[in-house]
């Protein structure tokens, strides 16, 4: 006798529609809830992602179950999180950006399937769909059309909840109202479509999803005027979005400056999930964990370990020959990480290695004195106007004459605002703060000015050190030219930090983590990401500490000069004093450090202290 299993459709329904819904579950206390992976269960049937790839064994499946049910699992939080914030009655709004590489199914799960599965749960939503271009934002809005029609035959959702399309008022190639909207006074279309050459219409949606709105081709006709095309559009959404709205990015990166690496910079990360960030460098502006943009973060290979995240799309022999034909492109579309490529001089990875705390500094180092290199944006109208940083970066020299310079980051300074009287402020604080600590200026360098103008912010400078009363040579103020191939320039010093050349002063909190200043940060990230960074300011002017006439490479060991001693070069000042008669200026330097030892020694026998904080001791930490 055979026993038959009669299956009923209807309860089997009833089942999953309450599973891929939210707010049609029962928790453990019969409360109404969300299926914890309610998302994940309506990309596999609702939206037919399942019987796509029965339907296609050919394709390769993209949506695993180990890589994508996390996201999807932060995704629903987070999406919850906004509509119980909204029902709240709060008024702000909420952003959250994922950034998966290419390829990883981010646009079906996040911009088609989950802005669906949040109709189920408030009818009158509105959503924009925004894209680079017009033909992009219409192949996405084509695919939800189809599902809610029923005309996608892997997909379950009409029979689940309905067909969304009978009984629609508008039902267009560009917008659409379903006729599961309950409330005809919104002017919003439930779901609608703008993209980057189009611009946003006077209608204030509940959600804008911005879907890669940069489109590399059209970028590399016109980098400069597109990349302000693609900003000035998304920066739209602030404006047109409700107040209390959810703005949503889901793209890769393309370079430094993108629509993310903007908007992190600027606004802040409050959580990252996913993995691990490659680039905290580049929180400089807003403390990591004070933003407002909550990240999930993917990549194709993990940095750590090297092994692929998803080898059924990418193994090991892909990823090579990725990396092989463009490392850079790799670095952006797979890594998420613009400016990691193979050809990276230096990688985040590396930096903790040069840090040094400023206590065992303190105790440890030998001075020989302080190279103070500064970068003047407020000299040229071009580099006002982009936002380019004046800069104050100084470095101590190890006396031992071993080649290592150390990060003064206490005394490092930028903004790109200041005016020349409030640079030369800044400076002039810096170099009395050496003075009052007895650290010699070894050298001050700035970039040649343009225009028939050289030497004149030299000549001002200069009297104005002068009139501090600072020991200083105008044979010490070195101005070179630094825009020629620039990039290289960076490149090269910063090869002398992988070699260890360098250590980056900086405290330790209570609980012995390192504090990393803001102005650390930005130099850092524009030192390891000299490609693609947007500005290089800071590291433009750190790279002055290399020049052959302020720093050269120690002799290695075995050398004929007897150990531990100064090694003399033949560039050096000290012999040049050999052959020719003390100047003036050199006078003057001997009998103010002169004066410098004499003062120091006894009590209430300083320097005027007016201008400083506390009062001059023969020692002081740097």
């Amino acid at each position: 006798m055979t026993n038959s299993i009669t299956w009923n459709l209807e309860d089997e329904r009833d089942l999953w529609r309450a599973i891929c819904a939210p707010e049609r579950w029962f928790d453990d206390s019969s409360a109404t809830a969300t299926h914890p992976d309610s998302l994940w269960w309506f990309i596999h049937l609702a939206w037919g992602a399942e019987f796509y790839f029965e339907a296609h064994p050919e394709q390769p499946r993209w949506l695993i179950e180990r890589l994508h049910k996390p996201y999807l699992r932060w995704l629903q939080h987070h999406l919850m999180a906004w509509r119980k914030q909204s029902l709240a009655g709060s008024t702000d709004r909420y952003y959250i950006a994922s950034i998966l590489p290419r390829g990883f199914g981010k646009t079906v799960t996040t911009t088609k399937s989950a802005m669906i599965w949040m109709h189920l749960e408030e009818p009158d939503m509105s959503t924009l769909i925004a894209s680079s271009t017009g033909e992009l934002s219409a192949d996405v809005y084509k695919s939800i059309m189809a599902v809610l029609s029923g005309t996608d035959e892997d997909s379950w959702f009409t029979w689940l909840y309905g067909n969304w399309r009978g009984g629609s008022k508008e039902w267009t190639k560009t917008h659409l109202v379903h006729s599961f909207r309950r409330s005809g006074n919104l002017s919003e279309p439930s779901f609608d479509t703008t993209s980057v050459d189009v611009g946003i219409t006077g209608y204030h949606h509940r959600i804008h999803v911005w879907d890669d709105p940069l489109f590399a081709n059209k970028r590399r006709m016109d980098r400069d005027r597109y990349d302000i095309s693609v900003h000035t559009a998304v920066n739209a959404s602030y404006n047109a979005l409700q107040t209390n709205g959810l703005l949503a990015l889901v793209l890769t990166r393309y370079y430094d400056d993108d629509v993310a690496g903007r908007h992190l910079r600027e606004e802040g990360v409050r959580t990252w999930s996913g993995m691990d960030c490659p680039n905290l460098s580049m929180f400089d502006k807003v403390e990591f964990g004070q933003g407002i943009w909550h990240v999930y973060f993917l990549q194709t290979e993990d940095e750590l370990t090297g092994e692929p995240t998803h080898p059924v799309l990418w193994d090991r022999a892909k990823i090579a020959e990725a990396k092989r034909r463009d490392p850079e492109d790799f670095a952006c579309q797979q890594q998420n990480n613009p400016g990691s490529g193979e050809r990276a001089p230096i990688i985040e990875s590396q930096v903790p290695s040069l840090y040094m705390d400023y206590a065992d500094f303190n105790y440890e180092v030998p001075l020989e004195g302080v190279t103070v290199h500064i970068d003047t944006a407020f000299k040229t109208p071009d580099t006002i106007r982009t936002g380019d940083d004046n800069a104050i970066v100084p470095f101590f020299h190890d006396a031992r004459r071993n080649g290592m310079v150390y990060l003064d980051t206490d005394n490092m300074k930028a903004s790109n605002e200041w005016r020349e009287e409030e640079f030369n402020t800044e400076l002039v604080k810096t170099l009395l703060t050496y003075r009052r600590k007895i650290v010699r200026l070894k050298a001050l360098t700035d970039e040649t000015e343009k225009g028939g103008k050289a030497g004149s912010y030299k000549n001002r400078l200069i009297s104005i050190v002068a009139g501090t009363g600072i020991p200083f040579s105008p044979d010490q103020f070195k101005q070179i030219n630094r825009t020629s191939d620039k990039r290289a320039r960076i490149r090269s010093g910063a090869g002398y930090w992988v070699e260890g050349f360098v250590k980056i002063l900086l405290h330790k909190s209570p609980d012995g983590k390192w504090i990393i200043p803001p102005v650390v940060r930005k130099l850092i990230n524009q030192v390891i990401r000299v490609d693609v960074t947007q500005h290089d300011d800071l590291a433009d002017a750190a790279m002055d500490v290399f020049l052959p006439t302020i720093w050269r490479r120690p002799l290695p060991r075995g050398s004929s000069e007897d150990e531990g001693s100064y090694i003399r070069h033949p560039g050096d000042d000290e012999l040049k004093a050999f052959s020719r008669p003390i100047t003036t200026e050199e006078l003057y330097e001997m009998i103010d450090h002169n004066k410098e030892i004499q003062e120091t020694m006894g009590p209430g026998r300083g320097w005027d202290t007016s201008d400083y904080d506390e009062p001059i001791s023969p020692r002081e930490p740097v």
